[in-house]
């Protein structure tokens, strides 16, 4: 019985660049793309001496900057959501075992919150005034 030779096909140099990951270029690329999104934030926002002038060719002008600047802060967060990615991607089927407590357990442990807060509340408050009575005693004393 013959066996068969499995055909090579020609790989392509491109294709196996992207695939290629390097180490820390996730690092790199989150580092440009908050400075790259707070950039385009700032013109934007028309922070004093980050603007793009009238004159300049292309961009200049009164709608094109904004385009530009929009433009390039969408381009920085889906750079930044590249990044953040690979982090979440193993709590996804974790999101799947979780189970909502009922209506019941809810309001159960809404009220039990409520009362806490309220409670903790007043022991700070009256632990305030407590200091506050004692800091005067002491002016008067003083």
């Amino acid at each position: 019985m013959a066996i068969k030779k499995k055909e090579q096909q020609p790989k392509n140099k491109l294709v196996e660049i992207l695939k290629t990951e390097y180490k820390g270029e996730s690092l790199i690329l989150g580092i440009l793309a908050t400075i790259t999104a707070a950039i385009a934030v700032m013109i934007i926002g028309n922070v004093q001496g980050l603007h793009i002038p009238a004159d300049f060719p292309v961009l200049g002008g009164s709608p094109n900057d904004m385009i530009f600047a929009w433009t390039v802060l969408i381009i920085a967060l889906l750079g930044l959501a590249l990044v953040i990615y690979p982090f979440f991607l193993p709590a996804f089927p974790e999101f799947r075992k979780i189970s909502w407590a009922g209506f019941r357990d809810f309001a159960d442990n809404a009220v039990r919150v409520i009362i806490f807060v309220l409670v903790f509340t007043l022991f700070v408050a009256a632990v305030d005034a407590i200091t506050l009575r004692i800091l005067e005693l002491i002016e008067v004393v003083l």
